[in-house]
């Protein structure tokens, strides 16, 4: 079997380098020699030299590079495969040793909606670090539906206003906001509290600018047998910045309840209509499969969990 002796190549060479390996499937799957770099947290130069040894080592160019652009050759594209089934079954073996020892530890790489780290700082991801000092967590923040399997991440977190439809991934319910539709003590003083749903849309509104390959927006609202989709005058791609410019009054917006429920209770935030209905918006932990989870991913998915009964109760 071709893989079967790709394997026994691997393993046997004394002279085949496994960081050449890995760095050439970061290059390539980045098509940059800059970005692996920066993903790897090693030189440029090292890069290109790894490159370079392990190309030399095969007798066979890989890559194609440009002052623009690198791009696999034929032989590079079926090389890369080969190397992504080896890397992973090294991964595989990790996390089989690790769950033998049932004791945490290693590299967890997470996707997570934006602000969403500044929230859980003290809640969640300090105290888990604190209880489990063998694991280190590499946070990515990002609104777009990362490829867990390609860009290489163990979870992802994930935010819809739409049940999950069958996946070939986990998605497992962590979290439910209530979301209100609210406005600052001064707003109100100027535009008064909305009384019918055509006066949405003639107030300014402030809410979230994410792009088309990014989850969808928190903008419509259900009022009277009425769907009305809202145009900000203020978008940006942060929810805490939605809060902090709603707080100004330069606008009413859609947030969650619960990050704003001291606000609400001094009164410095009023819902502008309380009969207004806004879809929940959920909060999910994605991974590839529950088979054969190491007990690192095991014990930070049970703290996710636990934040999520804890404040929904």
């Amino acid at each position: 079997m071709i893989i079967s002796e790709f394997y026994k190549r691997l393993f046997s060479m004394a002279n085949n380098d496994l960081n050449q390996i890995h760095i050439f499937t970061q290059v390539a799957n980045l098509k940059s020699f800059t970005r692996a770099a920066e993903r790897l947290n090693i030189e440029k130069s090292t890069v290109s030299s790894k490159i370079s040894q392990l190309e030399s080592r095969l007798k066979i160019r890989l890559l194609q590079r440009t002052t623009r652009s690198v791009n696999l050759t034929d032989a590079g594209a079926e090389y890369l495969k080969f190397c992504e089934s080896a890397l992973e079954s090294l991964k595989m073996g990790d996390d089989f040793i690790a769950e033998l020892s049932n004791i945490p530890a290693g590299n967890i790489r997470v996707s997570t909606p934006h602000d969403l780290v500044e929230f859980w700082m003290p809640t969640v991801i300090t105290p888990f670090l604190e209880q489990y000092p063998k694991i280190n967590l590499e946070i990515i923040q990002t609104n777009k539906n990362v490829d867990l399997i390609k860009e290489k991440f163990d979870i992802a977190i994930r935010s819809s206003n739409e049940e999950i439809q069958d996946s070939s991934l986990i998605y497992r319910k962590i979290y439910q906001a209530q979301l209100v539709a609210v406005a600052s003590k001064y707003y109100i003083e100027n535009y008064g509290l909305v009384k019918m749903p055509f006066e949405l849309k003639s107030i300014p509104s402030v809410g979230i600018s994410i792009s088309n390959n990014e989850e969808a927006k928190i903008d419509t609202i259900y009022w009277q047998d009425q769907k009305i989709t809202l145009k900000h005058r203020l978008a940006v791609n942060s929810m805490s910045s939605v809060k902090q410019a709603i707080k100004s009054g330069l606008g009413f917006g859609i947030l969650s309840k619960n990050m704003i429920k001291q606000e609400l209770k001094a009164g410095e935030l009023l819902e502008i209509n309380t009969n207004i209905k806004i879809k929940p918006t959920s909060l999910y932990i994605v991974y590839p499969s529950r088979a054969g989870q190491p007990a690192k991913l095991k014990a930070f998915v049970e703290a996710l969990v636990k934040w999520g009964e804890k404040v929904m109760n």
